[in-house]
């Protein structure tokens, strides 16, 4: 693959119309956002491959050719700038459902994690509504009277605000948001990202101790007012269909569904890829595949604590408590050492009655101790 200058990106423009609704690719090809934008061959390309961050996009002609060794691309040009932007995943929406088939041939050994993603709009034609926020919280503009005070959480908002800016002067610059507080503790944001035009994407997230208390409707129809002061008259929200919160929240606010896509997502770490696909089987209650998952996952290099504490839940919950066990001191080994989880699992309480629980939590006990 060639990657191409802005001053060539003309050349994948034939590939670019089935993006319309993925403003961050529009700021890519007009120079706003600094990805990295690919093509087979500069006269008539047959592949295009676009990336920013984790978000990739990839599109192909319809005869596209089995040759071409997208898997070796990814290792050598995709997960480098992975790393480089130090994100841990790439997604990758196809154009069209050919790129789909392809994507999926020829990344099947890197085992992909197929999700289905929504796109929602809203059109700032018509007047967004109101939300009564619950006592005591109040929301703020996100701008420079706000980032010259101290507060809880100011670290987060700002990392936050670097998402897709190469600085918070740049987001003050070019964006805005909204962020709602608890006295001086940050309690969510909701930032405009992509700025293109008359269009934007929505970033949105209320911290784990705020949620479920109306602060992400709130804090919607306060953006989509700024949004409207701010020359926007289309906004677009993109999350995934297992996220029922956040699609619950895009309806609620007056958003409409346009799309659905499958798209792919690798973890650049083969150990995390694997253990996630262990997380979807559980949360599925395939607890027997979900074990196999985490397995293989321990089988690779430097595996995370986390991994043999699910594959030890996974397996307690089919009963097989030697495996659960076993799982359990590996991931104690590994770092693991949250008494008060091991201790109030609902999924590990057939463990409690067993003489090797004791063992478990000297074990837990006996690596705190070393830590201090």
């Amino acid at each position: 693959m060639i990657k191409i200058n802005p001053q060539q990106y003309h050349i994948a423009g034939t590939f670019l119309d089935d993006f319309d609704y993925h403003t961050v690719l529009k700021t890519m090809v007009a120079g706003i956002t600094p990805g990295n934008i690919y093509v087979d061959q500069l006269n008539r390309p047959n592949l295009f491959f676009a990336q920013f961050r984790h978000r990739a996009f990839f599109n192909a002609d319809q005869d596209i050719s089995e040759k071409f060794n997208l898997k070796q691309f990814l290792q050598d040009k995709v997960f480098s700038h992975c790393r480089e932007t130090e994100v841990p995943l790439v997604r990758i929406a196809p154009g069209s459902k050919a790129s789909f088939n392809f994507l999926n041939r020829q990344l099947t050994s890197l085992d992909p994690i197929i999700e289905t993603y929504q796109i929602y709009q809203f059109d700032l034609s018509k007047t967004p509504g109101k939300a009564l926020l619950t006592e005591g919280f109040d929301l703020q503009m996100v701008n420079r009277e706000l980032i010259s005070k101290e507060f809880n959480g100011k670290n987060d908002l700002m990392e936050e605000m670097c998402s897709e800016r190469e600085s918070v002067e740049a987001f003050l610059e070019h964006s805005f948001g909204i962020a709602a507080f608890l006295e001086n503790t940050l309690a969510g944001w909701c930032l405009s990202e992509y700025n293109y035009q008359h269009r934007c994407e929505v970033g949105i997230a209320t911290m784990v101790p705020f949620r479920q208390q109306g602060l992400a409707k709130a804090m919607t129809y306060e953006f989509l007012d700024l949004s409207t002061r701010h020359g926007i008259n289309t906004v677009l929200w993109h999350c995934a269909k297992s996220n029922t919160a956040s699609s619950k929240t895009a309806l609620s606010a007056g958003f409409s569904l346009v799309v659905e896509e499958p798209v792919l997502i690798i973890y650049i770490d083969r150990g995390i890829n694997l253990a996630v696909l262990g997380n979807i089987c559980f949360e599925n209650r395939d607890y027997q595949e979900a074990i196999e998952w985490y397995q293989k996952a321990l089988s690779e290099e430097n595996p995370q604590a986390w991994i043999p504490w699910n594959a030890a839940c996974a397996a307690a919950l089919l009963q097989k408590k030697d495996l659960a066990f076993d799982n359990l001191f590996k991931a104690v080994k590994l770092g693991f050492s949250d008494l008060d989880r091991l201790t109030q699992s609902k999924h590990l309480v057939q463990l409690r009655d067993d003489p090797r629980w004791g063992k478990v939590i000297v074990s837990l006990n006996q690596a705190l101790y070393e830590k201090t």
